[in-house]
């Protein structure tokens, strides 16, 4: 091969292009014969005349090896199509200047020049093929499957963790806003094709009615909780359960100072982590505050006895001892605390600033205990609120509430799909506060 692109050069000049190269087969029909490498190659007509010209010719070369020749390269060159796409896409007609003279073939020279009529039909192919090459290539970077886009989500795609050419993420404002907003590439390109297909040139180029459709479009894949605080007749037990360090204990002292300010003063605590002396101190100096009752467990038969104790009360808060996701001992332990028959409903706790990945394989070990819903607690501190998005999609728990800050009350939302969504298209810089 690089004997023979010497030859091509040798041949037509510093400037020619390779059009093709194919391995064929000599001797009568190709039969016993040694493989022959076939190059075809051209310079362009405009290129300045001399000695490399536009020439055509059949070249025999043969390279001898360690014993004899063992490998033969036939050059075979077509005139005058020119030595790049891109000077007949800019400078359309150029092909129709007058061509070079075809120069004498150098051995047993068989080939005619071709008619200019051929030429020009293979030009224009050539043309028409690599525009719609481009074509295609744009139109990938955003076309998408818009009918099906958010039952395909909701049950979960492969490769969410794909990525994609930065070029056409760039070249996509949608595409770029969701991915600036820590939503997952996939994900983000299923939304934007959908606004692609849906929306008009005109309402695409209304930056609000975009946001307004991206916030509308994000709510039906969201799957959140309806208020959990109703006109109930029932005792209401809740949960909570979690790793350590997502503010188990700080997120039930708001959920509780939010029941009493609006609902009823009917409530009582109970905590079941006696790992730790400061939660239960903690805990402790909240219900003062609050003037609610505070129960210590830690046995399962301690715990039963107290939920029989305040069956009086509308509202029962359970705090539970961060348990590691990747210790299935711990977690069997808080299972026995947590039985189906107590009527529990169970909050899993996961921190917003959590890596995507982790988050899910939490989800996934502790689903054995039998989870109800789940809270994202610490979003104050998370730069880009996509992972919620990204995390509710293959989740099967409905999300109940969302914590932004230390402050109890303030900083804790009972939050609906339009809040969590114009939450996440918001980029939040610092605490947000309602």
């Amino acid at each position: 091969m690089a004997s023979g692109l010497k030859l091509v050069k040798k041949e037509l000049g510093p400037d020619a292009l390779i059009l093709s190269t194919r391995t064929i087969k000599s001797g009568t029909l190709g039969l016993l014969g040694k493989p022959v490498l076939e190059i075809t190659a051209a310079i362009d007509s405009d290129y300045p005349k001399g000695k490399h010209s536009a020439r055509k010719s059949n070249i025999r070369y043969s390279e001898p090896s360690a014993s004899a020749v063992s490998a033969r390269e036939s050059l075979g060159f077509r005139h005058t199509v020119g030595d790049s796409v891109e000077n007949y896409l800019t400078h359309p007609g150029s092909e129709n200047k007058e061509t070079a003279r075809p120069g004498q073939a150098v051995e047993n020279s068989a080939l005619a020049p071709e008619p200019d009529q051929k030429l020009q039909s293979e030009v224009n192919e050539l043309k028409d093929l690599v525009k719609s090459l481009a074509g295609q290539i744009a139109h990938l970077a955003i076309k998408e499957e818009p009918a099906r886009m958010t039952h395909e989500l909701k049950v979960g795609t492969s490769g969410f963790g794909k990525r994609f050419n930065d070029a056409a993420i760039h070249g996509d404002y949608i595409l770029s806003m969701l991915i600036d907003r820590g939503i997952n590439t996939e994900t983000s390109r299923t939304i934007a094709g959908f606004l692609r297909e849906s929306l008009t040139e005109q309402e695409l180029s209304d930056h609000e009615h975009v946001m307004a459709t991206i916030i509308s479009t994000i709510q039906d894949l969201l799957h959140v909780a309806p208020p959990l605080f109703t006109d109930r007749t029932s005792q209401q037990r809740i949960a909570l359960v979690g790793p350590t360090g997502v503010g188990k204990t700080t997120t039930l002292a708001k959920i509780a100072a939010a029941y009493l300010g609006n609902h009823s003063p009917s409530i009582a605590l109970i905590t079941i982590d006696t790992y730790r002396i400061a939660a239960v101190e903690q805990l402790k100096v909240y219900g003062e505050i609050m003037h609610l009752p505070v129960e210590v467990v830690i046995t399962p038969e301690q715990l039963e006895k107290a939920l029989e104790a305040h069956g009086d009360k509308d509202l029962i808060l359970i705090d539970t001892a961060g348990r590691s996701p990747r210790d299935s001992l711990c977690i069997d332990e808080l299972s026995t605390f947590l039985k189906p028959e107590f009527g529990l409903d169970k909050h899993l706790v996961l921190s917003a600033t959590t890596r995507e990945q982790e988050l899910l394989d939490t989800i996934e070990r502790f689903k054995g205990l039998g989870i109800t819903h789940t809270i994202f607690t610490k979003i104050d501190e998370c730069a880009n609120l996509g992972i919620l998005l990204n995390v509710q999609i293959q989740n099967a728990n409905p999300l109940s509430y969302i914590t932004n800050g230390q402050r109890v009350p303030e900083d804790i939302l009972e939050v609906t799909p339009k809040i969590t969504a114009e939450m996440i298209m918001s980029l939040p810089e610092g605490s947000m506060h309602e």
